[in-house]
């Protein structure tokens, strides 16, 4: 929070506590003043053994091809799991739908990506300038106009794209009632993005969802 006004010192100190934390050398950190960005540390951490860790998964590490490079090239969590889900979408169209057409079919299409329209046509705090779209205002909507409503939040420990405690600040910080906070449930997996490729968590994912909604009905 201090910016320019930190001291030499207190830098030193913060880069001992965030090498502590992070894994990262008190040096890179002194280079990047205290900022590093998720691509940077997925290419940093491992970087003297040539690996870049996953986004999608921190457990999962691959051959990294540029060692000097400053951000991952690439996602092995993504990379691993890429194929085997595109091929099964292939085949189940083609052989159970019987649908031919010759179409690629992308996981994560760019082109749908760069297009994406981030602007928020209806709901929310009007703003001149357009940003990202913040849903939390709708979750308290939602849970204020019923009172009923329960919301459950499955997050795994290795999930770098939407980081665990993330979800636990975005929750805490809602600006809701003690009674409406307690309808948030929230389930950790010790897995990343996609718990269910877990084996040990896509049992958990399942007795977890099925004990929520016969929980929430009653």
């Amino acid at each position: 929070m201090k910016g320019s006004k930190l001291s030499e010192s207190e830098k030193s100190e913060v880069a001992k506590r965030l090498a502590h934390f992070t894994g990262l050398s008190e040096e890179y950190l002194i280079k990047a003043n205290l900022r590093v960005t998720l691509f940077q540390f997925n290419a940093e951490l491992e970087r003297s053994r040539g690996l870049t860790i996953g986004r999608y998964d921190s457990r999962f590490s691959g051959p990294t091809f540029d060692l000097l490079t400053e951000h991952a090239e690439t996602d092995p969590s993504y990379s691993a799991v890429a194929g085997a889900f595109m091929a099964a979408f292939n085949s189940y169209v083609r052989e159970d739908l019987k649908y031919n057409p010759e179409r690629n079919y992308e996981a994560l299409g760019p082109d749908a990506a760069r297009n994406w329209n981030w602007k928020r046509s209806a709901g929310g705090t009007p703003s001149f300038f357009p940003s990202a779209p913040n849903v939390e205002g709708d979750l308290v909507e939602a849970l204020i106009n019923n009172p009923h409503l329960q919301v459950q939040v499955e997050t795994g420990y290795f999930d770098m794209a939407t980081p665990f405690f993330a979800t636990e600040y975005t929750m805490d910080h809602l600006g809701l009632p003690g009674k409406l906070r307690d309808q948030i449930h929230i389930e950790y997996y010790t897995a990343g993005h996609m718990m269910y490729l877990h084996a040990a968590d896509l049992a958990n994912l399942g007795k977890n969802v099925a004990a929520f909604i016969e929980s929430a009905a009653k």
